[in-house]
């Protein structure tokens, strides 16, 4: 069927109201439609949404926030912001089909609320201020807090190595990925596994005859770990009462536990119960549940953390967030960490196949510095510009074309265009003066630009980059002067 224009809400509500067919109103078309008309590129209209809600109900489909949640996790990769938007009216759609459980009618036919909620008791900022409030209790230091904890990655990708690792580090205080840890017990939910595993991996990572950690506890598939809301919460509770050093749960994999799946039932409502379930349990006892899950096969170059497998309340509940995202051609990959009250942090890391261990290559900056230091210091021109300036005792000015030509005669061939010269050289002017205590300048005579490079004098000249004893006679020297 045709639909009305982007910008006509009014048209849009009148065609879901009168059009014949019922199923036309909901195609992915209709919802696609919906969504372009509600979001402006900044914010939703909650209001028309929920005139397009009422719209539907007059047809006789009274989930329509429920079909629209699944339009906006399958059909269209929404930006982060957009997605917790969405989430939030969901949520609130959710709590009104709750309402008639809430509140009761008296005598008078007054609605009042079954349980009146407790007062607010608010304090002002200036009591805030004065307040002592516990800092942040880190599990491993600025990168995991103690809180509901998220690890994600394709399959395949050595998470549960990881997470095994990230049990053996703080069960022996040691530093995970050059981040240091604090010392507690760990309890590992191993659930796709049999004991054989989890014993193989604690020997490739520590080796056969180290001893291993009597702090850190494993579960397996095959000790019957039930399901949130059929005996999971009490399994739990029992071993932190048992083992009350227990600081970290890993459960791998959270879709092990996640409450079953319903027919027809709302997936953000379905998955919002489970981690609510969790985070109870986190809050009462201060500890740190993590879960490990799948990426999408859906990529999202906007924002990898819209990558995770589940609805918007599975990213929106976590107190912090991890992400392993690799090149399946590259050995290297990236840790995206974000969190509620941590900096977000880009790490690059290394499955090592001869320990069995991930380790830290640097932050995503860091391994940039370093590619462009490398690029830097292997430059033909930049090697050209120490060889002029050493021949023109430590001044030296010509264009890029300069440049390119005299590099043919000293044995070190610049390749790239001029354009592409000068910006390499506009790009590394830190560089130059850095490493090479190289000062340039951008000077310009009518139409020809040209560059002026000097050498700064130090306590060390020019670094010797000609490291042959090659002879610059004569001739080859006029032919250098420009």
């Amino acid at each position: 069927m045709r639909w009305w224009t982007l910008s006509n809400k009014e048209k849009l509500l009148d065609q879901i109201k009168t059009v014949e067919n019922l199923e036309d109103i909901l195609t992915v078309g209709a919802f696609k439609q919906i969504h372009g008309v509600a979001f402006n590129g900044l914010e939703f209209d909650f209001e028309f949404l929920d005139k397009v809600k009422e719209a539907y109900k007059e047809r006789g489909v009274t989930d329509f926030p429920n079909k629209f949640e699944e339009y906006i996790q399958e059909f269209y990769a929404a930006e982060e912001k957009e997605q917790k938007a969405v989430a939030e009216w969901f949520h609130n759609f959710s709590e009104q089909k709750q309402k008639k459980k809430t509140q009761t009618t008296t005598k008078n036919g007054v609605i009042v609320p079954a349980d009146p909620p407790a007062s607010l008791n608010p304090i002002t900022a200036s009591e805030l201020d004065k307040k002592e409030i516990k800092p942040i209790e880190w599990l491993v230091n600025k990168i995991l807090p103690i809180g509901l904890l998220l690890l994600s990655a394709p399959p395949k990708n050595f998470k549960s190595y990881m997470a095994l690792q990230l049990c053996v580090d703080i069960c022996l205080g040691g530093r995970f990925l050059d981040f240091d840890c604090s010392k507690h017990a760990c309890l590992y939910l191993d659930l796709e596994s049999t004991e054989r595993r989890p014993k193989n991996r604690l020997n490739q990572i520590l080796g056969k005859d180290t001893p291993k950690p009597n702090n850190l506890y494993i579960a397996t598939g095959d000790r019957e770990v039930k399901r949130i809301g059929s005996g999971f919460e009490t399994q739990i509770k029992q071993q932190l009462e048992e083992h009350p050093d227990i600081k970290l749960i890993i459960v791998d994999v959270y879709q092990l536990i996640a409450l079953p799946k319903k027919g027809g039932a709302n997936s953000y409502e379905q998955e919002y119960e489970s981690l609510k379930a969790l985070k109870k349990i986190v809050d009462t006892y201060n500890i740190g549940i993590m879960l490990i899950t799948h990426n999408r096969k859906m990529k999202d170059g906007s924002d990898v953390f819209n990558e995770v497998s589940g609805s918007v309340a599975m990213t929106g509940s976590m107190d912090a967030t991890w992400i392993i995202k690799k090149d399946r051609s590259s050995k290297e990959a990236t840790l995206y960490i974000t969190g509620r009250d941590l900096e977000q942090r880009e790490l690059k890391i290394k499955f090592n196949t001869d320990n069995y261990q991930w380790e830290y290559l640097g932050t995503a900056d860091d391994l940039e510095q370093q590619r462009r230091q490398r690029a830097y210091d292997e430059s033909n021109i930049r090697i050209t510009i120490l060889k002029l300036l050493k021949l023109n005792n430590g001044k030296w000015q010509g264009s890029s074309s300069d440049l390119i030509k005299n590099s043919r005669l000293m044995n070190c061939e610049i390749y790239e265009k001029a354009e592409k010269v000068g910006k390499f050289i506009n790009d590394n002017k830190e560089f130059l003066l850095w490493f090479d205590n190289v000062e340039v300048e951008n000077k310009r005579v009518s139409s020809k630009r040209f560059f002026v490079f000097s050498t700064v004098i130090t306590d060390t000249t020019v670094i010797d980059v000609i490291t042959d004893t090659t002879v610059i006679d004569n001739n080859i020297q006029q032919e250098l002067d420009i």
